[in-house]
């Protein structure tokens, strides 16, 4: 199960929360970064100055409070699911050791969805990574009392 695709996880993962919470709540695949040019016939990065950087896959409200759910392969938990902190002593370490840009460019990556989950949390939503939807049931079970 570890070779299964993102995108695939995060529609198991909608589907469940639908499913279950359709009376409670509303949920949505994210995909602001990106959009369809008519003119080029092909998808752009959406270079607004308000889009939020590292804003979750998977975004909604649920009993009142805002939901965001970053969904990864289970083999890039461990990499994806630190704090900020470590996160960021990671990031250091790796360009003082000459890492390559693309490794460097996922570090920013896993910083800046730390830091939109962490906002999240603070203002009072639920935030969270997870690659399956029993992870999703235990970290719900956690924040909704279920």
């Amino acid at each position: 199960m570890n070779n299964k695709k993102e995108e695939f996880i995060e529609i198991e993962i909608l589907s469940y929360l639908m499913d279950t919470y359709w009376e409670e709540g509303f949920f949505y695949h994210n995909d602001i970064k990106w959009f369809y040019s008519e003119k080029t016939k092909s998808y752009r990065r959406n270079k607004n100055n308000f889009i939020q950087r590292g804003i979750s896959d998977i975004t909604g409200a649920l009993r009142g409070k805002y939901i965001a759910i970053e969904v990864k392969k289970p083999s890039e938990m461990k990499f994806f699911d630190k704090s900020l902190e470590d996160l960021q002593k990671a990031f250091n370490e790796a360009e003082l050791s000459g890492k390559s840009p693309s490794t460097l460019k996922k570090y920013v990556h896993a910083i800046e969805q730390r830091e939109f989950l962490d906002k999240v949390v603070k203002a009072g939503g639920i935030g969270f990574f997870a690659s399956s939807v029993e992870e999703v049931k235990e970290k719900l079970k956690d924040f909704l009392n279920d």
